[in-house]
C-alpha cells in the first residue's frame, strides 16, 4: 500500500468546538405514516429511508414474516389526498446468504434497487428490478466467500454502475475491508478489494462509504487509528484516492476520545467537499458528537459541531447518516432524549432524538425536533431523510402501535 504524503496528514486534527453550543427544543408534531408489525409485513426496520422521484419511500426491516432475520424490502407509496399505502415488494428465504438486509438502499436511474443482507455465515449484495406487472424480481449480484466478512454494509453507487461498501471482517488481517462490485461486459459482477485495513489505519469499518465527484471514497473505521485512549483505538476517517492505477488510503483523522469515538455512521459530503458524520461516542460528556472535516491548504482540520450531553432531552450515540439540506444538518440519536426510563440503549439511557443543527455566527445552534418516549411514537431511530417539503421522515426499530418500529414524519407547528 502507499503511503500518503506527510502534508496530507501531520496537521490533521480536531480543534476544540467554537464558542459554546446552543442547544433548544423545537415543538415539531409527529405523524406515524406506518406501523410495523410482527404478523405480517416485516418489522424492526434498519438504516434510512430512499425516496424516488414520484415520492414512493423504500426501505428494509430486518426481521420478516416468519422469524426474526429473514427480512423483507417494503415500499410505501402516496396516496391522493395523503397518507401511504404499504407493501411488501420483497421477502428474503431465511438461507445463509438471504438473511437479514442491512440498512439503507439505492436505486439506480432505472429504477433498480440495490441492497445487502448480513446472512447467517456470509452476507451478500442484491438488485431488485421492477416489472411491469408490478412483480420484483431479485438478482444476488455476489455472495461473500468465509473469507471475505459476513456483514458487507449498505452499498452506493457511481454514475458508471459501479457499486462501492465494506466489510467489518475478512481482509488480510480480518479487520475490514472496502470493496468494489462492477458489472462485467457480457454479464456478471466482478468483486474487488481496495482497500484492507490492518488496524492502526482503522478496523471494523460498519458504515459504508461516499465518494466525491473526483471518484474519491471516504469512509469511517468504528476501531483502529493512533489513539490509544480507547480499547483497539477510537476509530479513523479514512480517504481512498485513485492513482496509477492503485488505490492509495490517507487516514484524514484519527480519533482520540475528546473529540469522539466509535464513529459508525456514513459521512456526509457537500458541495465544497466538507465531510460531516457522527462519532457514536466520545466528546465532552461520552455521549457522541456532529463533526466536520474540511480539507485546508493540503491538510484537514476539523471541529466539533455539537457534544451531546443525554440531560435534558439531549440525545446520545449519534450513529447514522447526517442530511444536509439549506446549510443545516438532520440527523438522529439512538438513545438519550426522551423515554430515560423506558430504552437503554449500549448502556445509554432514553429512546432517542431527531435533531438539527444550524449556523448559528461562529456556532452551531442543536435544535432537538422530537424525543422519542418508547412507546406509541416509537424509539430507537433509524437517521432522516427529508420529504419535498423539507419535513425529516424517518424509521425507528422499536415501539409504535405494534411494537415493531414506525415510519413517522416530523412537520413543524406552521405546517400542521
Amino acid at each position: 500500500m502507499k503511503h500518503a504524503t506527510p502534508s496530507r496528514i501531520a496537521g490533521a486534527f480536531f480543534a476544540a468546538a467554537l464558542g459554546l453550543a446552543v442547544c433548544a427544543h423545537a415543538t415539531d408534531t409527529e405523524s406515524r405514516v406506518y406501523n410495523f408489525e410482527k404478523a405480517a409485513g416485516g418489522y424492526y426496520p434498519s438504516g434510512n429511508l430512499l425516496m424516488d422521484a414520484s415520492g414512493n419511500l423504500f426501505g428494509t426491516a430486518f426481521a420478516g414474516p416468519g422469524r426474526e432475520g429473514t427480512g423483507t424490502v417494503f415500499e410505501l407509496s402516496p396516496v391522493s389526498g395523503g397518507g401511504y399505502t404499504y407493501s411488501v415488494i420483497y421477502t428474503f428465504n431465511g438461507s445463509a446468504h438471504e438473511y437479514g438486509p442491512v440498512g439503507s438502499l439505492v436505486m439506480d436511474a432505472a429504477g433498480n434497487l440495490y441492497g445487502s443482507t448480513s446472512g447467517t455465515t456470509t452476507g451478500e449484495i442484491f438488485e431488485l428490478s421492477p416489472t411491469g406487472s408490478g412483480v420484483w424480481t431479485e438478482s444476488v449480484l455476489y455472495v461473500l466467500n468465509s473469507n471475505e466478512g459476513t456483514s458487507p454494509s449498505p452499498v452506493v453507487l457511481d454514475a458508471a454502475g459501479n457499486l462501492y461498501g465494506t466489510s467489518t471482517s475478512g481482509g488480510a488481517s480480518n479487520v475490514g475491508y472496502v470493496f468494489e462490485l462492477s458489472p462485467v461486459s457480457g454479464g456478471g459482477w466482478n468483486y474487488q478489494h481496495l482497500h484492507e485495513f490492518s488496524g492502526t489505519d482503522g478496523f471494523y469499518p460498519e458504515a459504508g462509504v461516499v465518494l466525491d465527484a473526483s471518484g474519491n471514497i471516504y469512509g469511517t473505521t468504528a476501531h483502529g487509528g493512533s489513539s490509544t485512549n480507547c480499547v483497539d483505538g477510537c476509530g479513523v476517517v479514512f480517504e481512498l484516492s485513485h492513482a496509477s492505477g492503485s488505490w492509495v488510503d490517507t487516514t484524514i483523522h484519527s480519533f482520540s476520545g475528546p473529540d469522539g469515538s466509535d464513529p459508525v455512521g456514513p459521512l456526509t459530503l457537500d458541495a465544497a467537499g466538507n465531510l460531516y458524520g457522527t462519532a457514536g461516542s466520545g466528546g465532552t460528556s461520552g455521549k457522541g458528537v456532529v463533526f466536520e472535516l474540511s480539507l485546508v491548504s493540503g491538510v484537514w482540520k476539523g471541529h466539533a459541531l455539537h457534544n451531546f450531553v443525554g440531560a435534558n432531552g439531549d440525545g446520545a450515540f449519534p450513529n447514522t447518516a447526517l442530511v444536509l439540506s439549506g446549510g443545516n444538518l438532520y440527523g438522529t440519536t439512538a438513545s438519550g432524549g426522551g423515554g430515560l426510563n423506558g430504552c437503554v440503549i449500549f448502556g445509554d439511557y432514553g429512546c432517542g432524538s431527531v435533531f438539527e443543527l444550524s449556523p448559528s455566527g461562529t456556532n452551531w445552534k442543536t435544535t432537538i425536533l422530537h424525543d422519542f418516549s418508547g412507546l406509541g411514537d416509537g424509539g430507537t431511530p433509524q437517521g432522516v431523510i427529508l420529504d419535498a417539503s423539507g419535513n425529516p421522515v424517518g424509521m425507528t426499530q422499536a415501539g409504535g402501535a405494534k411494537d415493531g418500529g414506525v415510519v413517522f414524519k416530523l412537520t413543524p407547528p406552521a405546517a400542521k
